[in-house]
């Protein structure tokens, strides 16, 4: 512990945490501590110092949660973040720890607010929202930790450096621990603004401090923490007691139901809504549909334009960022290696909005049956009656690609569909000059799309690239990757974007998971449907009752899971979503599939294969482990079990 709670005083986190002016304003290294609060602006340095030990999710090389799940499979295994759905992590090496900087960021906030005080000319209000800030990161951080580690040591007060090693903090209940950060996110609500606009957006707010505390409350009602009678009877502290209740208590649901409709009308109130412009802020023309155009704009338009976000990290991407990692390739300009995996995929509805298995259109066709692509099939229609041409008329693809909702076609590149990006120039890149069989005639059009080809020889195959960037699953991802970025044969540009951290979408499916696990089957659907609307796709009544189905709350929740699932797609939710369910030991203990990316002919390429990656999820993975040199600097600190 007193590796954990030394204090080094500088403030050198990294800031870029919103687009806003004080993204500069990294204050140098200090050499006395009363410097850090002389006057006001040192004391905004000193603020922004406590959000720079905020993860960065969009980080691909070292997010802890952005591609670890089953979502994707990346071509990428050679990189940190690789390790989790390997499962080569362990308490001695953890690779990535939130344990230190989380801590340390709490201490920083306690630290901050020792000072405020003394900072000359500082007025009341802006006292009390910098109070109500501090608040709410330091239950945000122990959320964080909560998340990770299960029940953890609680941090009231700033603790001192001195303090004797048998006085250590151990480990407290998991009560106890969602009591604390609930209490903070209520704290700081009267201390905070309900929105931010301009060089503040990013900060805290009151409608974020609400969503947090109902995804607490939700994480704590969910089967991981709520009668999980095994881990329960692992989990305990040094003296024996118990650290998690073995008993299931639906209250929990009703209680995390309830937060989430007091979040969702503080939302609204302030002015949230889901993105579902006409006109999106994309100057590339396609995809021409509105419906997909929204779907693909929604993520990756800027916070002043999009009312859906609520809360927002924003982290400059680096060339080894999502959007290059995941456009088509281009001779070491951008990777072509972020690839839905064959799980994800199916989880994707059918246009109807139900599951490729269960929907009567599609469920006795063979996904990985050879089509071809004609006017009747590739010119799909989706709920409103809008239509758009998905795939390339006159080639072939797989079944499995056709027949699907929108945000399949939105999010989603296939053999034979298109990309959406800009090439930068005529000359190079994407351009006709290099693969003049995957553009239309016409030069209007030149350089807003290609066509994807996922065969060994094609421009997205194994052939094409190198063998460390190539898709293994032969499919892209397109979601989080602005239509606008621009390619040519030497260099990408993509566009900045803040990465959504809470949006109202995610409000919805959150009370709408709560509601159906306590027996509200209306209002689940109700809130689903609001999603689901703005997907294309029809309600859930409209959609079950093809097959005869009227939904019950059991029912619900499933539906809500996939919802989920789909909606949140690369939002860094499945990593957690799948372990708080129980479910990641069925989904990620398992090798992912695709198809056979070594074929040079459709036919050999559309067929399941097995996708050859090391992936382990062991069964004491559902909870990470506490680095050692912690638990053996801190003999009040018991580890997680199977550590």
């Amino acid at each position: 512990m007193k590796k954990l709670y030394i204090y080094t005083f500088l403030l050198f986190a990294v800031f870029n945490f919103v687009a806003c002016d004080y993204l500069d304003i990294v204050p140098d290294e200090i050499d006395k501590e009363e410097d850090a609060y002389k006057d006001i602006e040192a004391a905004r340095g000193y603020l922004y110092s406590c959000y720079g030990y905020m993860p960065t999710p969009n980080y691909t090389q070292t997010s802890l949660d952005l591609m670890t799940g089953d979502e994707v499979v990346t071509a990428f295994e050679h990189e940190t973040f690789a390790k989790f759905p390997q499962g080569n992590f362990t308490a001695g090496n953890p690779v990535i720890s939130y344990w230190n900087d989380l801590f340390s960021g709490i201490r920083q906030c306690y630290k901050f607010r020792s000072v405020l005080d003394k900072v000359p000319g500082l007025d009341a209000a802006t006292k009390k929202e910098y109070i109500g800030e501090t608040d709410f990161l330091i239950g945000y951080y122990h959320m964080l930790l909560m998340r990770c580690y299960g029940p953890v040591i609680i941090v009231r007060e700033e603790i001192d450096i001195n303090t004797n090693p048998t006085d250590y903090q151990g480990r407290e209940s998991l009560d106890a621990c969602i009591q604390f950060i609930t209490q903070k996110f209520d704290d700081a609500v009267p201390n905070l603004p309900a929105s931010r606009t301009g060089k503040y957006v990013g900060r805290a707010t009151s409608v974020a401090a609400k969503s947090l505390k109902a995804y607490t409350l939700m994480y704590y009602a969910s089967p991981l923490f709520n009668g999980n009678e095994e881990l329960a009877s692992q989990l305990k502290n040094i003296d024996g007691s118990n650290l998690l209740d073995a008993t299931y208590d639906p209250q929990r649901w009703v209680n995390a139901k309830n937060a989430y409709l007091d979040a969702i009308t503080a939302a609204e109130s302030a002015g949230h809504a889901l993105y579902t412009v006409e006109n999106p802020k994309m100057a590339n023309i396609y995809p021409t549909n509105d419906t997909l155009r929204v779907l693909r704009a929604n993520e990756v338009t800027a916070i002043k334009y999009n009312k859906e976000e609520i809360w927002t990290k924003y982290q400059d991407e680096d060339a080894y960022g999502l959007q290059k990692k995941s456009m088509p390739y281009v001779d070491e300009v951008t990777y072509n290696g972020v690839a839905p995996s064959l799980a994800m995929l199916q989880r994707f509805y059918t246009r109807n909005g139900l599951p490729y298995d269960v929907d009567p259109e599609t469920k006795d066709k063979k996904e990985f049956d050879v089509v071809s692509l004609t006017e009747n099939n590739a010119i799909v229609e989706f709920a409103g009656g809008s239509r758009d041409t998905i795939a390339e008329i006159g080639q072939k693809t797989s079944q499995i690609n056709l027949d699907r909702e929108p945000r399949y076609y939105a999010w989603i590149a296939f053999h034979n569909g298109f990309y959406e990006v800009t090439n930068a120039s005529e000359n190079g890149g994407y351009s006709p000059d290099k693969y003049p069989q995957y553009y239309e005639s016409s030069r209007k059009y030149k350089g807003y799309k290609i066509i994807t080809d996922f065969l060994k020889s094609g421009n997205c195959g194994r052939n094409r690239t190198t063998q460390k960037n190539y898709s293994p699953t032969g499919f892209l991802n397109k979601k989080g990757v602005h239509p606008d970025n621009e390619i040519s044969n030497n260099n990408a540009t993509w566009k900045k974007y803040p990465f959504p951290l809470i949006r109202l979408a995610e409000l919805y499916l959150g009370y709408a998971e709560c509601a159906a696990e306590s027996g509200d089957v209306a209002e689940a659907k109700k809130y689903v449907n609001k999603v689901r609307e703005r997907a294309g796709i029809p309600d859930v009544d409209t959609s079950w009752r093809k097959v005869g189905i009227t939904p019950d709350a059991a029912k619900m929740v499933e539906i809500v899971r996939q919802e989920r699932q789909i909606e949140l797609y690369l939002e860094c939710q499945n990593f957690w979503d799948m372990r708080r369910w129980k479910l990641a030991k069925q989904y990620f203990d398992v090798q992912p599939e695709g198809m056979d990316v070594d074929g040079d002919d459709i036919a050999t390429f559309s067929r399941k294969t097995t996708v050859p990656v090391v992936r382990n999820f062991r069964d004491y993975h559902w909870l990470l482990p506490i680095p050692s040199k912690d638990v053996d600097n801190n003999h009040n600190l018991v580890q997680n079990p199977g550590y």
